[in-house]
């Protein structure tokens, strides 16, 4: 193992990510304190988004890796992240017209479709397709490692 770069080394070379990421956090600050958001309601929000993160999401991603990590082979493993990240992306992009938020009673048009539905048969295929995908990389690996072992246990034809 190679030791680091020398400009690595130095807590100047810190500073060049530190700077600009406080700068960012200050100017929000400024936005945030500066217009009529109910600094309140905005908290609740920040706070409740951490701990939805940190009690809910968080865990159930790791439970759900163990039990890939245990149950599936590794060639399906990639699949079932992909599937299950792509799955909950959509799902969390769709949440606020699930739920409903912003729809207007006097403009039907804002939510024609059936969101629930939809998004249950989205996250299916999204599903079916990262099984299939698993399914077949988890036959093409173990022809391959099949294929290895074979050679030369048998006659010679």
């Amino acid at each position: 193992m190679s030791a680091p770069a020398a400009s690595a080394r130095g807590l100047w070379w810190r500073w060049l990510f530190l700077v600009p990421g406080l700068a960012a956090v200050g100017y929000g600050v400024l936005g945030l304190v500066g217009s009529d958001v109910p600094l309140g309601a905005w908290a609740a929000w920040f706070v409740g988004s951490a701990l939805l993160h940190d009690l809910l999401i968080a865990p159930v991603w790791i439970g759900l890796g163990w039990l890939a990590a245990r149950l599936l082979p590794r060639a399906a493993r990639p699949a079932a992240v992909v599937g299950g990240a792509v799955a909950g992306v959509l799902t969390l992009v769709s949440l606020p017209f699930l739920i409903g938020d912003g729809a207007d009673p006097d403009n039907p048009s804002f939510l024609p479709h059936d969101i629930g539905r939809n998004l249950l048969l989205i996250v299916l295929a999204v599903l079916l397709g990262a099984a299939v995908w698993g399914t077949v990389a988890t036959v093409r690996a173990r022809r391959v490692s099949g294929a290895g072992r074979g050679r030369g246990a048998g006659p010679a034809r």
